[in-house]
């Protein structure tokens, strides 16, 4: 599984960056004051940002992508972050934009690794945060366990993913999960049962879903190239991910997924 992921993100990561136009990865929330797609892309972004306390210093982010949260949060606090990727060329790609971006308040360090199976010095961390990277992992029970370990007590988890609204099975939930490598589809009371078993209380969870936008004109031509992408997925990690893009799509509009933040807090025993 986590070979999988790696080579999907390895062969699609600079595709989605052309498609999108952005050094980010994950789609546009149309919050309350976004104004453009910049911002809307930064709106998660600024949900983490939202998360620190005062004397946080120390941030992990588990799923880093190319870096676009990191160096977000790092650019206005005082912070060291620390950002993993299962992906060696999203790690590539985001020391390349640390290196050229803009001036940082904090520190950013980039590195590879499976966020299932972290180093053992990850250890001591103010918040940990996932954007659209918790539905990859092999196994939620690591993927809690290692977060709960690298965080000091009292400390947060954020997650900022899909989640299933029930279970009901769907061919389109199925098309989802494997064309995006989602392993770790799930409702947001199964991830809270999970996580609690890793000492991690649910403490908030907000419904993100109404901002987004769905059915935008690129989306509705990937719609209309379904028959071609179907048959081009048996061979091709880049129609894999536009038939699971779709599918995400129709799951939404059909109330079969909704898309979540989801807070937890380690316990201080």
């Amino acid at each position: 599984m986590v070979s999988g992921v790696r080579e999907y993100y390895d062969a699609n990561t600079w595709k989605f960056l052309l498609a999108g136009r952005h050094r980010a990865l994950h789609r546009e929330l149309w919050g309350p004051g976004v104004v453009d797609r910049r911002e809307a892309l930064d709106h998660a972004h600024a949900l983490v940002l939202d998360q620190l306390g005062e004397g946080d210093r120390r941030v992990l982010d588990l799923g880093c992508g190319v870096g676009a949260a990191a160096l977000y949060v790092a650019r206005r606090r005082p912070v060291d972050v620390v950002g993993v990727s299962i992906s060696p060329e999203q790690v590539r790609l985001a020391r390349r934009f640390a290196d050229r971006g803009g001036p940082l308040r904090g520190t950013v360090r980039f590195e590879v690794g499976d966020f299932t199976a972290l180093p053992a010095p990850v250890t001591g961390f103010d918040l940990a945060f996932a954007i659209e990277s918790f539905v990859h992992a092999h196994s939620a029970v690591a993927f809690f366990r290692e977060a709960a370990g690298a965080l000091r007590p009292g400390a947060g988890l954020l997650v900022i993913d899909d989640f299933r609204t029930d279970d009901r099975d769907h061919a389109r939930l199925d098309a989802f999960r494997s064309g995006w490598h989602a392993s770790s589809l799930m409702t947001a009371g199964e991830a809270s049962a999970l996580a609690a078993g890793a000492g991690l209380e649910l403490v908030a969870s907000h419904d993100l879903s109404p901002l987004q936008r769905l059915g935008r004109p690129r989306d509705r031509v990937i719609r209309a190239a379904q028959p071609l992408l179907r048959r081009a997925a048996v061979r091709s990690l880049w129609a894999q991910a536009l038939v699971g893009g779709d599918a995400l799509q129709a799951c939404h509009r059909d109330g079969l997924l909704e898309y979540r933040l989801l807070r937890f807090q380690r316990g201080r025993g």
